[in-house]
């Protein structure tokens, strides 16, 4: 991380407590598990709901920088920067693909899913919020894209895994 982002993160953006932010996740999962029918309502749920979260970050970050990736490909660096700032962590990966349509977002200590183990709802997006986040970036910069979680450590996959595809 650039010395913009290490003193944005120290000294311009207000911290929560992360076991804080953990049981509140927790609790909104829970409500979601209680009120959805289906394994995919509750994934398309978290995105709406990351959407909303994104819509929220990238006006508070557009007032405070007052700049933006020009390039489908200069994201990988702004969420980046973005991700690190709102979570005090890197991605463990960042991936482009060669025709630079395509960029992969692995982090293997995820502080949404640290410490949870879920084995009985196959298909659960259980961070899928970061996907909404990236999905309001793209769509409220104008780029034409998907964004959607492709692995999950609670589900006990190795990492987890946003992709972005720019259509």
């Amino acid at each position: 991380m650039g010395i913009k982002g290490r003193l944005a993160w120290a000294l311009k953006i207000d911290k929560v407590s992360k076991p804080l932010f953990q049981a509140v996740w927790r609790e909104l999962l829970n409500n979601l598990f209680q009120t959805c029918d289906s394994v995919d309502e509750i994934n398309e749920k978290l995105k709406q709901i990351g959407f909303k979260v994104g819509e929220h970050l990238l006006m508070d970050y557009a007032e405070r920088i007052k700049q933006h990736a020009q390039s489908f490909t200069e994201f990988a660096s702004t969420l980046q920067l973005a991700y690190k700032v709102n979570s005090g962590q890197d991605f463990t990966d960042v991936w482009i693909s060669d025709d630079e349509m395509t960029i992969k977002f692995s982090d293997d200590d995820c502080a949404i899913c640290e410490g949870v183990v879920i084995n009985d709802m196959p298909g659960l997006q259980y961070c899928n919020l970061v996907s909404g986040v990236f999905q309001a970036v793209l769509t409220l910069r104008g780029f034409k894209g998907d964004a959607y979680q492709e692995s999950c450590s609670a589900l006990g996959d190795e990492t987890c895994t946003w992709t972005i595809k720019q259509i």
